[in-house]
C-alpha cells in the first residue's frame, strides 16, 4: 500500500509541475496540456521508486511496468495505429528498465 501512495504522490507532483509549465507558456493549447500532464504523470510513476527506494520491494519490475504501460497510453494518444503502440510500449519499456541508470543524472532538488 505504500508503493501506491509514494507513487502516485510523486505522479501528481510532476503532472503538476509540468502542467504548470505548459499553461504558462502555451496557454490555450488544452491537447498539448493533456499530452504534457500524462507525461509529467509517467515520469514521476517510473521516477517513484528512486525517490523513496524503502517503499517498493521490486522497484526493477514497478518501473519496467510503468514504462510499459505509459509508454502504450502516450502511443494510443499519438498515434493509434497497433504498430505505433507497440513500438510505444517497447521504448517505454526500454526507459523504465534503464530508469536507475538515466534518473540518477536528472537533477532533482
Amino acid at each position: 500500500m505504500q508503493e501506491l501512495k509514494v507513487a502516485t504522490l510523486c505522479s501528481l507532483i510532476t503532472a503538476f509541475v509540468f502542467s504548470i509549465f505548459s499553461i504558462v507558456f502555451y496557454y490555450g493549447d488544452w491537447d498539448r496540456l493533456l499530452v504534457v500532464s500524462l507525461l509529467g504523470f509517467f515520469l514521476g510513476l517510473i521516477a517513484a521508486p528512486e525517490l523513496d527506494p524503502k517503499a517498493f520491494k521490486r522497484a526493477c519490475l514497478f518501473q519496467l511496468l510503468s514504462g510499459m504501460v505509459s509508454g502504450g497510453v502516450i502511443g494510443w494518444i499519438l498515434c493509434p495505429d497497433q504498430i505505433c503502440i507497440l513500438i510505444a510500449i517497447v521504448a517505454g519499456g526500454l526507459l523504465g528498465w534503464t530508469a536507475p541508470f538515466w534518473l540518477k543524472l536528472i537533477p532533482i532538488p
